[in-house]
């Protein structure tokens, strides 16, 4: 049909992608925003086929790429009341009966029981969930009176897969729930969580160290209590005693604490040239003990980091300059200061670990395929026999009005007669597994009979 000429078909795969936003001030600075347009920038390179529904509480530019739907939902602006607040009313809405789902990318486990469950009862689908989960309310950790850890655990017991940062951060959620669930629960949690490291693009890397930069030692974490940053003032302070021929950076700092601290800002280009003029980094013990993007950052900026001596960092680069305490803390940057020599043989084998163990888009390679497996193992309805005249069975039915004409999902379950209680997902499955029929690239599923594989 001419309607559909101007538009790609392919066998689609079409992935609604459940967010986890905490910094709605910001959309573009929003980690979550910014994880899932890197996620779908180096999956869009990889393959073709892929169809996103973002749901989002407004439009956001820098994920209008040509294979994304953005749908929009008031979301709570503060963290714990969002993660409470799952608009059932809204999202049975949003999620018609018009679209189809093969997979669930949730980066929320919190909402992830609710969001399944409206699904399954209002739009035909029983997608497998994947995904990925930014934060855990883990003990020690959290600031609120009352944290969202069980939540947490209950949806994360929907997901076939969810990624998160370091073995460090699954050891600390394995070992909470166990205060729990039992160790049947426990088992089932280790198979699903699966550490991903967050690495880089290797456009952003630099091709050499700067071998002559200013003594600037930069905290480019967040300036908090969980990233002990009193603690860091106070080294620094007793490094300022000894030497003033430094300075520090604190780029997420409001204004400037010392004499010796400066707090300049600009945009992400601006940012990585101030990077490349540092001398040094520190990574503070955390509580959190997640990935630290702040860190990976400067490594791929040419910056050496001396590091807390903890497993979250070891995962990082095992191979660089670590400290037990506040003095040795203190000591490595009187080493660093003194000898550039050192200093640069450091810089250079924080870069070389860079290129060799944190390129980001080989983590997507991985979960690409594991995506591919993911849709192998999900129930397809029995193809029907094309060399027979007997067209008795539904899919059969199906298969011969695409056959006759390009027709949606919504016209087939129409056609048929099915309501509520039918599972769209098998059918769609052997669809998609059936060597004429193609999908339309576009917001809408519309289902098209191919003679030819060329297309």
């Amino acid at each position: 049909m001419k309607l559909f000429d101007d538009k790609k078909k392919v066998k689609t795969v079409r992935v609604l992608v459940y967010p986890n936003i905490t910094f709605q001030e910001d959309l573009e600075k929003d980690s979550y925003i910014q994880v899932i347009k890197n996620q779908i920038s180096l999956l869009n390179e990889i393959r073709s086929d892929l169809w996103f529904y973002l749901i989002l509480p407004c439009p956001v530019p820098s994920l209008a790429f040509d294979n994304v739907t953005q749908l929009y939902i008031d979301f709570e602006t503060y963290p714990q009341t969002m993660r409470s607040n799952f608009r059932v009313d809204v999202i049975r809405k949003m999620l018609h009966r018009g679209y189809d789902f093969d997979l669930v990318m949730s980066h929320l486990p919190e909402h992830t029981h609710q969001l399944v469950n409206t699904m399954y009862n209002t739009t035909h689908h029983v997608p497998p969930v994947f995904g990925y989960c930014h934060w855990w309310d883990l003990k020690g950790v959290v600031a609120w009176p009352k944290d969202s850890f069980l939540q947490n655990i209950t949806g994360l017991l929907e997901y076939d897969r969810c990624y998160l940062n370091t073995q460090h951060q699954k050891d600390l959620v394995l070992n909470q729930a166990s205060k729990t669930f039992v160790p049947k629960v426990i088992n089932k949690l280790n198979k699903i969580l699966t550490v991903q490291h967050l690495g880089v693009n290797n456009s952003d890397i630099v091709s050499e160290i700067n071998k002559t930069p200013e003594k600037i030692i930069v905290f480019n974490h967040r300036p908090d209590t969980y990233k002990h940053f009193k603690q860091f003032i106070a080294v620094c302070d007793e490094l300022y005693k000894m030497r003033q021929d430094f300075k520090v950076w604190i780029p997420l700092l409001d204004k400037p604490n010392r004499d010796y601290v400066i707090t300049n800002k600009g945009d992400k280009q601006w940012y990585y040239k101030g990077l490349q003029n540092c001398y040094m980094g520190f990574s503070p013990k955390q509580k959190y003990g997640g990935w630290s993007v702040a860190m990976t950052d400067g490594m791929m900026n040419g910056v050496p980091y001396i590091m807390y001596d903890d497993t979250y960092y070891h995962e990082l680069n095992d191979n660089g300059e670590f400290f037990k305490n506040d003095h040795e803390a203190l000591m490595l940057m009187n080493t660093y200061l003194d000898d550039p020599k050192y200093r640069n043989e450091q810089a250079e084998q924080a870069l070389d670990c860079i290129r060799e163990n944190l390129i980001y888009k080989n983590k997507i390679v991985e979960m690409n395929d594991y995506m591919n497996d993911l849709l192998d193992r999900q129930k397809s309805m029995r193809a029907p026999n094309i060399l027979s005249d007997r067209k008795t069975d539904r899919l059969s039915e199906i298969i011969e009005l695409i056959r006759k004409g390009a027709t949606t999902k919504k016209h087939i379950m129409d056609y048929l007669g099915w309501g509520r209680g039918i599972k769209w997902t098998p059918y769609r499955r052997a669809l998609m597994n059936h060597p004429n029929i193609y999908d339309v690239m576009d917001d809408y599923p519309t289902y098209v009979w191919i003679d030819s594989i060329n297309q």
